[in-house]
């Protein structure tokens, strides 16, 4: 028992008042239990918890908001809301807005702030507030729990966003997809499906997918969908279906069936990937029918074809290869197709095989030589290309063309060209045998004093036309041993410069007794070449003579300078020129450009022929640039002599 005593002293005595407080001291300790209880609960309460009094000035807050923040309480304690430290204005105007909404008794909803601590790292917290009432329930003071939402806000907004990229992945795909309810209705398209089938999406959604199906598939595919629900079998694989669009047209598309469930395991969605592959469809057909096509083209072709894996062993013979090699492809197929060449073509065909494979190019033209099976020799032409398949090396493809009437048909050119430049030779000796005697005496006539001066003139018409002919005869002579490679040419180092002067010194006469300008520009120290000296004059005796004998006036000119290791040199005039189409034939054998109406100027029309390929047995190579009415140059380039 527990007493409070009041003294009081009189004259011979103490008086003693005593009052039983027992039962208001175990109310007092039961309520400092409490207090330290609720105030430890407050202090380590997992909630975030600031206590406002009702002027709106902070009272105090639990530890776990001060390490939160990062503040100290004498940092907060004392503050009015709208002066926090850890709020922005915006967010202290919203909190003073709350609490004055709440002293006026509205009720007012939890709602979110956005906390920043002292370090500069932000939170999200959730406000549930509570009021604390005075004995005469008059409002002291205002409880704010806070709880920390900022982990959880993160995650929203990180699903939020993988969700919209998944939806943009949805809509934006190149192919088309549909969502379907287990009874097969449409809950969602994307972009793709609604551009390739002319729909908007407000005009699918909510109808059955069936509806878009070709009337003929319609049926089976309704079959096909209850069939899968039922067992729950995805098939990775896929199928094609045939739906329509809006504008009618038909398109093909390879359907995937994917499910998602629910909590117990039911068929919540089936979402659909449509590969359209209509142009597939199309080009696989359009394949089909051109590889059936060019297989009747193999079958029926006149050269042989055939077809060969990387070893060269046969994998495909059409009937007229079987006709050029005598035998049936159940024989030879799986078998080296050297097994049936000449030994001197096996070699050619394994290095053009090996050539085609490293270039990955097609090689046309190789001649081979492919033995019958009844012993003779066939000569063909192959045009050789190298198959592929997925972009790989699986072997060639051969078109052989059987060239035995070509051949023959050669052989009796090659013999009929021997012959011709055999009656060549021949003529062209008869023919000079006797030009030289009447030659002979036609100079005897012209020189004689006693012949009269008619008589005279006969005879230098008759040697002009002599000449004429020993130089047909030359001509004729030369262009046989070019022919025949019978041309003989001392070749030595040269002076080229002596070459040039020689030339300059034996046609100045003519050219100045014409009134014609004769520019000479070269250089007295060319380079030394490697050569004939009398066939090079021969080339420039021939080319001066054509640019006299076409030009009328103006100019001649003889040009030689040195480029690239070589020495070009050419003869240009101010002729009537070659016309275009002829500058392509000047080169050719008894071939004479038009030279007008009176044709003065005629000759061999062999000239230029053996100029080029006296040129040529030198090395070097001649061309000719001309306009009519602009005059002609004629070039040639010799290589420069080399010790």
């Amino acid at each position: 028992m527990k007493l409070l005593s009041n003294l009081a002293i009189l004259p011979n005595a103490v008086l003693v008042i005593a009052k039983d407080i027992t039962d208001r001291k175990q109310a007092e300790d039961i309520l400092s239990k409490s207090e330290k209880k609720y105030h430890t609960i407050f202090d380590y309460s997992p909630e975030l918890i600031l206590r406002i009094d009702h002027t709106g000035i902070v009272l105090d807050a639990n530890s776990r908001l001060y390490e939160w923040l990062g503040y100290q309480p004498e940092e907060i304690t004392g503050t009015c809301i709208d002066e926090l430290p850890f709020l922005s204005p915006k967010e202290q105007k919203t909190l003073t807005k709350k609490f004055q909404s709440r002293m006026k008794g509205k009720k007012v909803e939890p709602y979110e702030l956005t906390f920043t601590a002292k370090e500069g790292c932000t939170h999200i917290g959730r406000i549930h507030a509570a009021l604390i009432h005075d004995d005469d329930h008059s409002i002291s003071a205002e409880i704010l729990m806070i709880s920390d939402i900022t982990d959880q806000r993160t995650m929203e907004e990180t699903l939020r966003r993988s969700e919209e990229r998944f939806k943009l992945l949805y809509e934006k795909a190149p192919v088309a997809f549909h969502t379907l309810t287990p009874k097969g209705i449409i809950s969602n398209v994307n972009e793709t499906w609604c551009r390739i089938m002319g729909y908007t999406k407000e005009e699918v959604i909510g109808k059955p997918i069936f509806t878009f199906i070709h009337e003929e598939e319609q049926e089976q595919a309704q079959l096909s969908f209850h069939a899968k629900l039922k067992s729950q079998k995805e098939y990775p694989g896929g199928h094609e279906r045939v739906f329509i669009t809006k504008h009618g047209q038909e398109r093909i598309f390879v359907i995937h069936d994917f499910f998602s469930y629910t909590t117990n395991n039911k068929v919540k969605f089936i979402h659909t990937t449509m590969e359209d592959f209509t142009e597939h469809k199309k080009v696989w057909t359009d394949l089909v029918k051109s590889e059936e096509k060019y297989r009747i083209l193999a079958e029926t072709s006149a050269d042989g074809v055939f077809t060969t894996d990387t070893l060269g062993r046969l994998t495909y013979i059409n009937p007229a290869m079987e006709k050029i090699l005598g035998r049936r492809k159940g024989k030879i197929l799986a078998t080296p197709f050297r097994n049936y060449l000449g030994e001197d073509s096996i070699y050619d065909f394994q290095q053009t095989m090996l050539d085609v494979r490293k270039k990955d190019e097609k090689t046309e033209g190789v001649e081979l030589e492919v033995v019958h099976e009844d012993g003779f020799v066939v000569p063909v032409e192959a045009n050789i290309s190298p198959l592929k398949k997925e972009g790989n090396f699986v072997g060639i493809e051969c078109a052989l063309r059987d060239i035995s009437e070509r051949k023959r048909v050669e052989q009796e050119l090659l013999k009929s060209e021997k012959l011709r430049t055999e009656f060549m030779n021949i003529a062209a000796h008869e023919l000079k045998s006797p030009v030289t005697p009447i030659k002979g005496y036609l100079e005897l006539i012209e020189s004689d004093k006693n012949v009269s001066e008619q008589i005279k003139n006969w005879a230098r018409v008759g040697l002009r036309n002599s000449d004429r002919l020993l130089r047909l005869v030359n001509d004729i002579l030369d262009v046989s041993r070019l022919d025949t490679d019978t041309m003989r040419f001392n070749m030595e180092r040269l002076e080229f410069s002596k070459i040039l002067n020689d030339a300059v010194e034996d046609f100045a006469p003519s050219i100045e007794q014409r009134k014609l300008k004769f520019i000479k520009r070269f250089p007295d120290n060319l380079p030394a070449i490697f050569g004939d000296k009398f066939r090079l004059a021969q080339v420039l005796k021939n080319l001066l003579g054509n640019a006299l004998k076409f030009t009328d006036y103006g100019s001649i000119s003889l040009i030689a300078e040195v480029k690239n290791q070589e020495i070009l040199v050419s003869v240009a005039d101010t002729g009537i020129g070659i016309s275009q189409d002829e500058t392509k034939k000047v080169f050719s054998k008894f071939y004479q450009a038009y030279t007008g109406e009176d044709r003065r100027n005629q000759g061999t029309g062999l000239g230029l022929f053996i100029c080029r390929e006296i040129v040529r047995k030198h090395n070097g190579e001649m061309w000719v640039e001309s306009a009519p009415g602009n005059g002609s140059t004629f070039t040639f380039k010799l290589p420069i002599w080399k010790p």
